[in-house]
């Protein structure tokens, strides 16, 4: 286990954070966070390492910090630091794996769903339901398959890959009418794998905190102006 202590600077939201923060939690590492209010983000712009967040900053047993900016080098270096990327080159390629697949509807999620304007939004909810997400299912059911049905994307333990469904899922679940779609029946194997990782202790004990339900109080105020949105659906374990 590293002796590291590590800070997340991102905004009080899910968002890019996530990940990371999940990851850093089921690890048991010495973590908080460091919310950035929108009010002088700003002003504080230009003092991160690329304008962007978020950044994680560890500071290292012999006192020396690091800053690593990009929310996918982030989940990386956590995933690598704790063991969560796989064990043998194979397995790190199959955690890969995952994450392109779920990149893609996460993609489309992000820039299509949500960043479009008003009048564009019901055309592209309307693909993900009918197109993004039922392609997606059967590719993530295929790979869960594959790895034996055992409620984990690769090997027997949790990695990378179920903390970035799992993430990807609590959005998904959470839009009105996707329920048609994404149920116990159409992805059975996907079911499985987020009550497991959202199982883990840690992990579940964050999901069901105050900070936890106020992040996805401030998701769903951003988004159920453009359409139903309700992230205690997510919540299946």
């Amino acid at each position: 286990m590293a002796a590291s202590k590590f800070q997340l600077h991102y905004f009080k939201a899910h968002g890019l954070g996530a990940t990371a923060r999940a990851m850093l939690t089921i690890a048991g590492a010495d973590w908080e966070d460091k919310f950035q209010s929108w009010d002088d983000w700003i002003a504080v712009k230009p003092t991160t390492p690329l304008g962007t967040l978020p950044v994680l900053t560890e500071t290292t047993e012999s006192g020396e910090t690091i800053e690593v900016p990009e929310a996918a080098a982030i989940n990386q270096y956590v995933a690598s630091k704790f063991g969560l990327d796989g064990s043998t080159d194979i397995e790190k390629m199959r955690v890969n794996v995952v994450i392109s697949v779920t990149y893609g509807l996460s993609s489309f999620w992000q820039h299509k769903v949500l960043q479009t304007s008003p009048e564009e939004t019901p055309k592209y909810l309307e693909e993900l339901k009918t197109t993004q997400v039922p392609q997606w299912i059967e590719r993530t059911e295929k790979l869960l398959v594959k790895n034996g049905s055992n409620g984990h994307f690769v090997g027997d333990k949790i990695t990378h890959a179920d903390v970035v469904v799992s993430g990807i899922l609590d959005h998904m679940l959470a839009v009105g009418g996707m329920d048609a779609v994404l149920n116990e029946k159409t992805a059975p194997n996907l079911f499985a794998n987020k009550r497991k990782t959202d199982s883990h202790p840690r992990y579940h004990a964050f999901r069901k905190s105050d900070l936890f339900n106020e992040m996805s109080a401030g998701m769903e105020a951003f988004i159920v102006p453009k359409f139903p949105f309700d992230m205690k659906k997510s919540h299946i374990c």
